[in-house]
């Protein structure tokens, strides 16, 4: 086997970047011959290359085993490769840490991890890497301009300085490209994250024209048009490009666990019910310059339609910043998030009227069809249970965190596909002061869960069911949205629910919008300023 295929010169192992590279351009064929040498060809960035006894295949098994396994079908020999490599070790959380909800026999799978940073060894040890580009932000904290590192007009980078970056890239990926580094594969996103031409940015673009407000000069030809309106614009173009986006962004929710895990620092927004403008002003305060330069992730709790006005561009806002930003934006389903809602409120009334009954029908079953595979909960440093709705029963897994990931990745129909997720976007906590003595029954026999009656589906769950429930997952707060406060926010159930609400002035009334920020070991409240 010539070394050269994979870019790199001869020597005993390969760095993974310049196996991806190769194979996924079919530069080389017959990749089930690597598994079965003597000794692993992929180094580890910590210990090297991996030796086998001699005579015992890559994957740990016998010849025979080995010849057994390949007259498998595919899909079962991935389920063993994950099985063998999930049962040598318990899975962990980026910190180190056990996953919780996987005692007691639970089967073991592999989580991907959501935000481990790039060019982190196994040994968990962070390392470092300078970026292909630089960013300009202007004063008011926009972004400006983003400029190639390496661009040889510009004097960013010296003579023996450039030489050892340009040479460093090819020792890892090959030949150089002109004076640009061939890109990774954990450089492409964020480079494409400052492409003006790409579909998301030019999505944005349109964003921020309908956000802006034109008042033309005197004289002038130019059509005056107010804050948070599309003018002139054909929307018909607009819908086309969301129809794109959403194909796109589909595949990085059904690619999710159903149940995220996170690391702070975490801002966890609740309801937005289509009120862009106060999406627009959180971006504005905690977000301006994009998600990418954030030092943050940002995490939404769903109901992103329905009720406000700007559902549709609420939507084509989040979904292009999932496909910039992948590892900082991560949005889990609400009730608002299900066709049959949207119909009996506004959502599917306003994509046809925005873009017509044909393209404006088909708008809204893409964007659905995206709702269908979100994930359904998230955890923040292993302590912090968000969700949209409520707690889930102990009669779902014996009320362990893992059952969550058990739920099927898409539901069109989620009241009858998965009792469960309908009890996640759903549930809510009791109000004790509201309890007649039939409830208070109700909820000592189900062990602090009852019907929920105003909702007429799903329960409402006790202070003592909470407890129950942080004690059996060793979690110390629930966050959750689903209903409207009056500060935005309330601390519930002896202090340890939060719920969180986002959009301000909710169908006419005076509330105001919050977030929360999980950060150092602190839980926050931040209220936006709607007077």
């Amino acid at each position: 086997m010539a070394a050269q295929v994979f870019g790199c010169e001869v020597k005993d192992s390969l760095d993974l970047t310049d196996l991806l590279v190769a194979v996924g351009q079919l530069k080389f064929r017959g990749t089930s011959s690597l598994f079965r040498l003597k000794q692993c060809p992929i180094r580890r960035e910590d210990t090297g290359p991996i030796t086998q006894p001699p005579g015992t295949p890559v994957g740990g098994a016998s010849d025979d085993q080995s010849r057994r396994r390949s007259k498998r079908k595919s899909t079962r020999c991935e389920d063993d490769v994950i099985s063998e490599v999930d049962m040598q070790s318990p899975p962990t959380t980026p910190s180190g840490k056990r996953m919780r909800g996987l005692e007691k026999g639970a089967r073991t799978t592999a989580v991907p991890t959501i935000n481990t940073p790039v060019g982190t060894p196994r040994s968990g040890k962070w390392t470092y890497e300078l970026a292909v580009h630089t960013v300009k932000i202007r004063r008011s904290g926009t972004l400006a301009d983003v400029q190639s590192l390496l661009d040889p007009r510009l004097n960013y980078v010296s003579g023996t300085a450039r030489s050892g970056m340009v040479s460093s890239n090819m020792a890892r990926n090959g030949s150089p490209r002109s004076q640009d580094p061939k890109p990774r594969f954990d450089r492409l996103t964020s480079i494409a994250a400052f492409n003006s031409k790409s579909r998301p940015n030019e999505l944005m673009g349109g964003l921020r024209y309908f956000e802006s407000q034109i008042v033309p000069a005197e004289g002038s030809s130019t059509t005056a048009k107010p804050v948070f309106d599309w003018g002139v614009v054909k929307k018909e173009a607009l819908g086309r490009s969301l129809l794109t986006i959403c194909r796109s962004v589909r595949q990085l929710f059904a690619a999710e666990p159903r149940l995220l895990r996170l690391t702070s620092p975490t801002y966890i927004l609740g309801d937005i019910h289509g009120n862009y403008p106060d999406l627009v002003a959180f971006e504005k305060a905690l977000w301006r310059t994009g998600p990418l330069l954030a030092p943050c992730q940002f995490l939404f709790l769903g109901d992103y339609v329905d009720r406000g006005d700007h559902g549709v561009e609420v939507v084509a806002y989040l979904f292009a910043q999932k496909l910039l930003a992948p590892d900082k934006i991560f949005m889990i389903r609400g009730n608002h998030e299900i066709r049959a809602i949207q119909e009996m409120h506004t959502f599917k009334r306003e994509c046809r009227s925005k873009f017509g009954d044909h393209l404006g029908e088909e708008v809204w079953e893409m964007i659905n069809s995206c709702f269908d595979v979100l994930p359904l909960a998230a955890v923040v440093d292993d302590q912090i249970f968000c969700v949209h709705g409520g707690i889930p029963m102990p009669t779902h897994g014996d009320g362990l965190l893992s059952v969550i990931d058990s739920i099927p990745v898409e539901l069109e129909d989620p009241e009858e596909q998965s009792q469960l997720a309908w009890e996640l976007m759903w549930s809510d906590p009791v109000r004790a002061t509201d309890l007649t003595p039939a409830e208070e029954a109700e909820l000592r026999e189900g062990g602090g869960f009852a019907h929920n009656h105003q909702r007429m589906t799903a329960h409402v769950f006790s202070a003592d069911a909470l407890e129950d429930f942080l004690r059996r997952n060793d979690l110390s707060y629930v966050v959750r949205a689903h209903e409207v406060k009056q500060a935005g926010f309330q601390v519930q159930q002896k202090g340890r629910l939060l719920t969180v609400f986002s959009s301000s002035h909710y169908c006419g009334g005076v509330n105001e919008a919050a977030c929360i920020l999980a950060d150092r070991h602190k839980i926050r409240m931040i209220r936006l300023d709607s007077s």
